[in-house]
């Protein structure tokens, strides 16, 4: 029996994937909850004119449940989603990216009836997938945080969450995010900044159960092909760290030269993987000292390291 009085918002922030964002919208669609659903859509200027035929049908369909909003100017993705919880009216809201989908359809029954057991919950998260679209091949995934480390510390490259499982009370997300001001930057991310100025304020509870798949395609804003693109992707990150170097300056320093080590350090490690021993050297000159850095300097040294890689992975496979 649907309980009126609650309702869940779920959040898909949007950006051209026709082909993959009626999965999500699918899958969301077929959850079975005792709560109230509303799903917002915030369509961040799709090039793509595929994207809005998928949205409006659906929004015809299914009027009293799905609301999209259609972007006047490109906000970026964090803006986008500060926007579309603005747009939100339910007790909870979860998040479901454009190509991830929600495997099992009591995820929100489950998150449901476990804030409703843990009052003093805030957040909650479950174990997830991992679907890799070139290979085929779906991984079960669990969630964890390093529990050495005060929380919020862990937030930031400790922790291993699929956002598509999150779910938040309404209430606590929309106090402690200052919605205006992600919007005002302009910021390029979503998921883990969130969570370090949340983590400041609350702990994160797993639940694990597999709910959720995260979608891995071959090329996207967060897995660049090339340097030039991962430079620009590094450029917005850029902007997000320095927002949360303002808000907390004790715990996570920002200056612009630690970023330019860090920036460095990145693309060498692209070129790692690219087995790119001009780059890996060009790049690695700047980075912040490490082993993969000092490897980076001399060729012989980078070619042991890439044919050891290259062996770990036959032996692997066997």
């Amino acid at each position: 029996m649907v309980d009126i009085k609650t309702l869940i918002s779920v959040i898909i922030p949007s950006y051209n994937r026709p082909d993959t964002v009626s999965i999500t919208i699918e899958s969301i669609l077929a959850q079975q909850v005792e709560a109230k659903l509303e799903i917002i859509i915030g369509d961040d200027c799709s090039p793509d004119p595929r994207v809005k035929s998928v949205l409006d049908s659906y929004q015809d369909r299914y009027p009293d449940i799905i609301k999209v909003f259609y972007r006047e100017k490109n906000l970026r993705l964090g803006a986008n989603w500060a926007q579309c919880i603005k747009d939100c009216h339910g007790d909870f809201i979860c998040n479901c990216d454009n190509d991830d989908y929600w495997h099992n359809p009591h995820k929100l029954q489950i998150q449901l009836d476990y804030m409703r057991q843990h009052p003093e919950c805030n957040i909650c998260i479950t174990d997830h997938r991992t679907h890799n679209r070139k290979t085929g091949i779906i991984r079960e995934d669990k969630a964890y945080y390093d529990h050495s480390i005060p929380i919020q510390k862990a937030m930031w490259g400790k922790c291993h969450f699929c956002n598509a499982t999150i779910m938040y009370r309404a209430a606590f997300l929309k106090e402690h995010l200052d919605l205006d001001e992600w919007i005002r930057r302009g910021l390029s991310l979503q998921d883990w900044p969130a969570w370090v100025i949340l983590t400041a304020y609350s702990g994160i509870d797993i639940i694990p159960v597999s709910t959720a798949t995260f979608g891995v395609e071959t090329v996207s804003i967060t897995r660049p092909d090339t340097y030039e693109n991962y430079k620009s992707r590094l450029e917005r990150d850029k902007e997000v760290c320095a927002y949360l170097g303002e808000l907390f300056p004790k715990e996570f320093p920002y200056s612009d030269k630690m970023w330019e080590h860090y920036q460095n350090h990145c693309l060498m490690m692209m070129a790692f993987r690219n087995n790119d021993f001009p780059a890996a050297k060009r790049y690695g000159r700047n980075a912040s000292p490490s082993v993969h850095q000092k490897v980076s300097q001399h060729r012989f040294l980078f070619n042991i390291f890439i044919a050891l890689k290259a062996a770990k992975k036959f032996l692997k496979s066997y």
